[in-house]
């Protein structure tokens, strides 16, 4: 599921965003267009000359998107929360912890599993300063 379909022009910094279906949207100087919202992608143009003679080319794609499941969890736990009685404060928890729990977010001084091994008891853990470390369980005799 596509969450934002938007750019940002290279030749004249404007940040554009197409919001639903056939809304065709259109930077500044007119080198770049968007269109699709939330349907699908496109772009217009993106490369050009300058007055001056020299080129420019491109844009900053800043679209991006959910897998469907992940993006329907969310919205799940968004009715949950709500049926709940939650604010929206709690609201916007419960989905934070929906994309916690896909590994989708760290939250500050959170260490992540990163996989499990059961047959040798170990797991691989990315560390807060993004090093990763493999830990094992040790049985101490007493």
């Amino acid at each position: 599921m596509i969450v934002q379909n938007a750019v940002i022009c290279n030749k004249c910094d404007d940040f554009i965003v197409s919001k639903h279906r056939h809304d065709f949207v259109t930077c500044g100087c007119g080198a770049i267009s968007v269109d699709g919202g939330q349907a699908y992608l496109r772009r217009v143009g993106g490369a050009g000359q300058n007055d001056d003679g020299s080129t420019w080319q491109g844009y900053t794609d800043l679209s991006w998107e959910l897998p469907d499941g992940l993006y329907k969890a969310c919205a799940q736990a968004v009715l949950d929360a709500e049926a709940s009685g939650r604010n929206h404060i709690g609201v916007a928890n419960a989905v934070m912890r929906t994309l916690r729990d896909a590994d989708r977010i760290v939250a500050d001084h959170e260490q992540r599993i990163l996989a499990h091994n059961p047959d040798l008891d170990e797991i691989m853990i990315v560390e807060v300063d993004g090093s990763v470390n493999r830990y094992k369980k040790v049985n101490v005799d007493e």
